[in-house]
């Protein structure tokens, strides 16, 4: 599912911040919306009704402020989805060699799929939500979802959690929830139950929330122009 491109860590301003949690959503996406990009780490788990064991996928996030984001699945099956300018654009590599033909150096073009959000109505909300809380648009979350976070008890611990139901029934066809947790001001784990009931858990690992794109880097890594 598409939703599944990222999460952050929040940025930490000192060791003692980190060790609190956010008083509040303001708070919190105040964090997301300061970060100057971020490099991740994920490891993931869908679980289906269908199938007995969950499927199991890892890789690496990115994120260029205001709105350019890349998922990128190393294993097992590689692949990237980017999101740039409300156009997703997924590319899966493929080989370019023909059946028959003579053995000479691997080659690989990848085949694209694009989708342009203006004319997805029906996912587009569910997708850009995600850009949504990396830009800590708060007015723009709460109109497509309703919204509870909660620090969790003992506060000491730093604990908390964001909870995002929908709104509307046409996104509530495609998901149930988005839960959001973490500790002081990094979030940890994004789960997605969707409507049937299946659900993904995408652990957020070794985060950058500092790390800044060169335009060289944003070139080679979204394979978009730098601003």
């Amino acid at each position: 599912m598409l939703v599944l491109v990222a999460l952050a860590a929040v940025p930490t301003a000192s060791k003692a911040d980190s060790e609190a949690a956010p008083a509040n959503l303001a708070a919190l996406l105040t964090g997301f919306r300061t970060m100057s990009g971020f490099e991740a780490r994920f490891e993931e788990e869908k679980r289906l009704a269908l199938l007995a064991a969950p499927l199991r996928s890892r890789g690496r996030l990115y994120f260029s402020p205001p709105s350019t984001l890349l998922r990128r699945v190393e294993a097992p099956n590689p692949h990237d989805i980017l999101i740039h300018d409300h156009v997703v654009r997924i590319a899966t590599p493929r080989s370019s060699a023909s059946p028959g033909a003579a053995q000479g150096p691997a080659e690989t073009t990848p085949h694209l799929e694009t989708i342009d959000l203006a004319g997805r109505d029906d996912v587009r909300p569910l997708v850009e939500s995600m850009l949504w809380i990396f830009s800590g648009d708060l007015a723009a979350l709460e109109k497509i979802y309703r919204i509870d976070y909660q620090v969790l008890a003992p506060a000491a611990n730093g604990g908390w959690k964001l909870r995002l139901a929908p709104r509307e029934a046409s996104l509530a066809r495609l998901i149930r929830e988005l839960v959001i947790s973490g500790r002081g001001r990094t979030a940890e784990q994004l789960e997605v139950t969707e409507a049937g009931g299946d659900r993904t858990a995408t652990r957020i690992l070794d985060a950058n929330h500092e790390r800044r794109f060169g335009s060289g880097e944003i070139e080679a890594i979204f394979g978009v122009k730098a601003p």
